[in-house]
């Protein structure tokens, strides 16, 4: 009975020391565990890239550079840590750059879509690699700076005159109405171009624009063609209404940077892929995270450049765009 007992309680004793040894052992390996997930979840955090993308307003535009952003990033494994709207507002623009410089976990980058997000982020951000694009005629806002990084949204006046010639051929009176103070200097660039392209460049300036619509009707029995620059006198909603009813009446082709200005009635624009915009900007983006030392590559012309031409303008106005047919980068409307 005496040996009964004292078996009992040494078995009893080395199932309490196996169970001591076993959540001990549990514990070593869940502890090793734990240190080594850890020190996996600081290299990762320590080697995170993450950027946040700021845009000025909604529009589709703007949304389309996003789109082709976030998927250059995904590739890129780069992490976009937030996308936010400053909805056209300069109120709601000065709330989220105060909600992004009080959260601790600063981006390495940001990307601003379109003026009032590049403006608001120039100031607030100098020590952050910045990309803009989509910003038109962006010389005019002065966005050089050490950490600014750019795509520009305008085509060359080179590009935009190899399409005309394209479908015009050459000889032809090209007809621009401008601002000296908005777009002179695009003009003074754009004279010896033009020359050399074999087109005659009659020129009209205005300083408002209620001086368009005369303006336009002075010149529309000289001109083969009228050339719309994004001139922020010429280029309003009332403005353009006169300036594509009248180019209309009179058969008069108009070409511009705009496909927005081809969908109102314009014959055909020369634009940047906005898609491609993004998908360069991921590209710029993934150059300097990999350069932590570099914090601007300058401003860049765009990758790739659209063509959209207007059918329904081409039948009325009877202009034969089968010579851009064959372009793989051309886009009929509707």
């Amino acid at each position: 009975m005496k040996n009964i007992c004292i078996t009992t309680v040494t078995c009893a004793y080395l199932r309490a020391s196996l169970r001591n040894l076993w959540k001990t052992v549990v514990f070593c390996f869940i502890l090793t565990f734990l240190f080594h997930a850890s020190f996996h979840g600081f290299a990762v955090l320590a080697g995170e890239r993450t950027v946040i993308v700021i845009q000025s307003q909604p529009i589709a535009a703007y949304n389309e550079a996003i789109k082709g952003f976030e998927e250059a990033c995904k590739r890129n494994n780069i992490s976009i840590a937030g996308i936010y709207d400053l909805k056209g507002d300069i109120d709601e623009g000065e709330r989220v750059i105060k909600n992004i410089k009080d959260d601790k976990r600063r981006p390495a980058l940001i990307l601003a879509v379109g003026i009032l997000a590049t403006t608001l982020v120039k100031e607030q951000f100098n020590d952050i690699p910045i990309i803009f694009c989509m910003v038109i005629n962006y010389k005019r806002f002065n966005l050089a700076g050490s950490n600014i990084t750019g795509i520009s949204s305008e085509v060359s006046v080179k590009d935009q005159f190899t399409i005309l010639k394209e479908l015009f051929g050459t000889g032809k009176n090209v007809g621009v109405i401008y601002d000296p103070k908005e777009t002179g200097s695009i003009i003074s660039e754009a004279v010896p171009i033009v020359g050399k392209s074999d087109f005659n460049l009659f020129k009209t300036e205005v300083t408002s624009e209620d001086e368009v619509a005369s303006a336009l009707k002075n010149m529309v029995n000289k001109i083969d063609a009228l050339w719309i620059i994004p001139d922020g006198t010429v280029v309003t909603k009332e403005s353009l209404e006169i300036i594509l009813k009248m180019s209309l009446k009179h058969h008069l082709p108009v070409f511009c940077t705009s496909s927005a200005i081809v969908k109102a009635g314009a014959l055909v624009s020369i634009s940047p892929d906005y898609r491609q915009t993004g998908i360069q900007a991921a590209q710029l983006a993934q150059t300097l995270l990999n350069s932590p030392k570099v914090i601007s590559l300058g401003v860049k012309q765009p990758d790739k450049l659209k063509v959209t031409l207007n059918t329904q303008t081409a039948g009325t106005i009877r202009v034969d765009i089968s010579p851009l047919r064959s372009r793989p980068d051309v886009v009929f409307y509707p």
